[in-house]
């Protein structure tokens, strides 16, 4: 099985870099934090690497501070460790620790997925890549700490929506109580990352609601939210996430779509259905990947003409 030649590989490396991607999700820093715990217990050096900030909901993650955004002059890793990160691209400035691994491996669950490790643990019915992680973990100490099942939990719980959506399987569930069972404080958990928002957020999310469109007989939404929304604002990126899902909510709407404009001129996309509409074809037309129900893609164009292209390709979907 590939997860023993991960475990192999581990045991018998020293010095290893763990790599995650851009614009870093609960499930990409959670799974590192833990998985960097159970390399510190097994006294192996360990280097975490991520191109953005960590946001800042996720702080109450013990070792949210270790990651650094760029490689060591000459670092070179016994092994490299790409964790939640569908293609190398997505590691960003982060791509040379990752090559510097004299072995590498690829930890993910997501579809879109390209294999370009040497070794290659990708497992697209997991929820979350925590899930995997877990495993790994059980494997290598036992014992997981409260701080890794932290990490674990917030890893599962946010690429599942609070064990909401529809990748949630009775293995999430499983492994959730384990976790539980480690010392996991759901409640406090639960409030840090769904109950808690800065007034910029809210802000931020009156003018998202304001901009939002419906296509399609009401089958297509969309929110725009531009530069001038966050400065006007003073919210920041990271508090994004999931506003999609206000557009996808919407009775009768099968694709939800939320765009936005970065700091370096390109729009992010975010597409979300329920269930009927396989959106990590939609990001495909874009250069982009992700999920059946969960993607996103990068435009190098303007938010008006991002907006029409990413409309006539969802039309043609609806249509289909």
């Amino acid at each position: 099985m590939i997860i023993n030649e991960v475990i192999r590989q581990i045991q018998q490396a020293e010095n290893i870099a763990l790599i995650t991607h851009v614009q870093p999700d609960g499930d990409a820093i959670g799974s590192c934090l833990a998985l960097a715990n159970f390399l510190d217990t097994l006294g192996k050096k360990v280097t975490l690497y991520c191109q953005d900030k960590v946001p800042p909901v996720l702080e109450f993650l013990r070792g949210h501070n270790r990651f650094i955004d760029s490689m060591k002059d000459n670092a070179v890793y016994d092994l490299s460790i790409a964790v939640d990160c569908s293609d190398e691209g997505r590691m960003g400035t982060c791509k040379p620790a990752f090559v510097a691994g004299k072995v590498t491996i690829n930890i993910d669950h997501h579809v879109s997925n390209t294999f370009y490790a040497d070794i290659n643990l990708v497992d697209t019915s997991a929820a979350a890549t925590g899930e995997i992680i877990f495993r790994i973990g059980m494997e290598l100490i036992h014992n997981i700490n409260k701080d890794a099942a932290e990490a674990l939990y917030t890893a599962i719980s946010t690429d599942t929506g609070s064990f909401s959506y529809g990748n949630t399987t009775s293995q999430s569930y499983r492994i959730a109580a384990q976790l539980v069972d480690c010392g996991v404080d759901i409640e406090r958990i639960t409030t840090i990352l769904y109950k808690t928002n800065r007034i910029e957020r809210i802000r931020l999310l009156g003018r998202a609601l304001n901009s939002l469109a419906l296509y399609e007989n009401n089958k297509i939404a969309i929110i725009e939210i531009t530069r001038e929304d966050l400065n006007d604002t003073g919210a920041m990126e990271s508090e994004i996430e999931n506003m999609v899902n206000y557009a996808k909510n919407i009775s009768g709407v099968e694709i939800g779509i939320l765009i936005k404009e970065t700091e370096d001129g390109t729009v992010k996309a975010s597409f979300r259905s329920n269930g009927r509409i396989d959106v990590s074809k939609l990001a495909g037309r874009f250069g982009g990947g992700g999920h059946h129900a969960a993607s996103g893609a990068s435009l190098l164009m303007d938010i008006n003409k991002a907006k029409e292209e990413i409309l006539s390709a969802a039309r043609e979907m609806i249509g289909a």
